[in-house]
């Protein structure tokens, strides 16, 4: 199954290019599924097709599906929810209140793209598009598996166990509801499942990110950033797509300015991006809504080139052995030494590049090993082990 994720700052396109790849995936013959996982879905203005949370049918080949979140909370956070909210009732919380604490920021983006697992489960489309939130929320949501997967493996343990020692007595004295083994459980079910998903979204031959880029500067600024994490935490990025270039056509003397200035800004996106394949899109005279100018946005992208292939395939973590020592390669595009700091912790890799913190668990291999120095060459982060 192939999965492709779109994702961008918001406004600049992520819908619009999410279902035009869809429809001329389709057109070339794969069974394709594009989902919706922005809690402000657009997929149904962008087909002018009113879609629900039942994948239907669009064309042939193609069906389009925006994900009810708050369903998908209910399955899949519902039982820890509901203590959730008797924890905070008992601790004098207005119980609509409670019921709004219970649900953290960023929960329905996130169950709605762990919707992946099943469709990798039952195979049943050769390609999935994904339409994600804007880059800030989805930057979040892409390291929960991360977050959810350490947690499992050093807190839940001694939280279950240190639980069943002392609920009896806790049940009686505490002024609120001890949480029941089934809570742990659900916990460690759901964590499981984002477990899963990291693992699908690492798959970099099957699976890859399209950033979509305006050509203005807080746009690129926002790419460098997401396209640092998605490095930092193992996620492959296969291209670039440039939207809303102003045409050669438009010739009005006003509109020379931005022009000048979106040239600029194009090169610079192919110096700092490369060697990411780029694709262009100019910006078309009107609102593209609708099947038949959708179709004509993928031919204009994609031209005669299959959109479901991987553009560009690079392993942003690389592990080999040179001069009977192990090294780590890092891919970290933009990244200044002064902002990052590399810690080995027993099992542990820790990397915090600005305000990013990853915890990697380093493969057997390494466990034995110690960090022996790290150095940059080019834009990647070389990390050698002493064996």
């Amino acid at each position: 199954m192939r999965l492709i994720l779109f994702t961008g700052k918001g406004g600049v396109g992520k819908t619009t290019l999410s279902a035009a790849t869809a429809l001329l995936c389709a057109k070339k013959g794969y069974k394709t599924l594009v989902i919706s996982t922005d809690a402000a879905h657009s997929l149904s203005d962008s087909f002018e097709i009113q879609l629900t949370n039942t994948p239907s049918k669009l064309v042939p080949n193609l069906y389009g599906r925006e994900v009810n979140a708050l369903e998908e909370i209910e399955k899949k956070w519902g039982e820890i929810k509901a203590y959730l909210t008797k924890f905070l009732a008992s601790q004098g919380i207005n119980s609509i209140e409670a019921e709004e604490l219970s649900v953290f920021p960023g929960m329905e983006e996130l169950f709605s793209l762990m919707e992946i697992r099943n469709y990798r489960k039952s195979n049943e489309y050769d390609v999935i598009i994904m339409d994600c939130a804007p880059t800030g929320d989805t930057l979040r949501l892409l390291s929960a598996p991360e977050i959810t997967n350490w947690y499992l493996r050093h807190i839940f343990p001694i939280q279950r166990t240190a639980a069943k020692a002392v609920r009896p007595i806790a049940s009686r004295l505490l002024p609120f509801p001890f949480p029941e083994d089934s809570i742990f459980e659900a916990m460690k079910r759901l964590t499981l499942q984002l477990a899963e998903m990291k693992e699908i979204l690492e798959d970099s031959q099957n699976t890859s990110i399209r950033l979509v880029i305006n050509p203005e500067k807080m746009v690129i600024k926002e790419a460098q950033r997401a396209y640092t994490f998605f490095n930092l935490f193992g996620f492959s990025v296969d291209a670039i797509i440039i939207n809303r270039m102003l045409p050669p056509q438009v010739e009005d003397p006003y509109f020379d300015q931005w022009k000048a200035i979106q040239k600029n800004y194009r090169r610079m996106i192919e110096e700092i991006f490369s060697p990411l394949p780029l694709f262009l899109l100019p910006l078309f005279s009107r609102e593209v809504v609708g099947i038949p100018l959708l179709e004509k946005i993928a031919e204009t992208v994609y031209g005669s080139q299959d959109p479901a292939q991987l553009f560009f395939a690079q392993k942003p973590i690389q592990i080999r052995k040179e001069n009977g020592r192990y090294i780590m390669s890092l891919h970290l595009p933009f990244v200044e030494k002064t902002d990052l700091d590399v810690a080995q912790k027993g099992e542990e890799l820790i990397i915090k590049v600005g305000s990013f913190k990853r915890n990697i668990l380093l493969p057997r291999v390494l466990l034995h090993s110690s960090i022996q120095g790290a150095k940059f060459e080019g834009d990647r982060l070389r990390i050698i082990f002493a064996l």
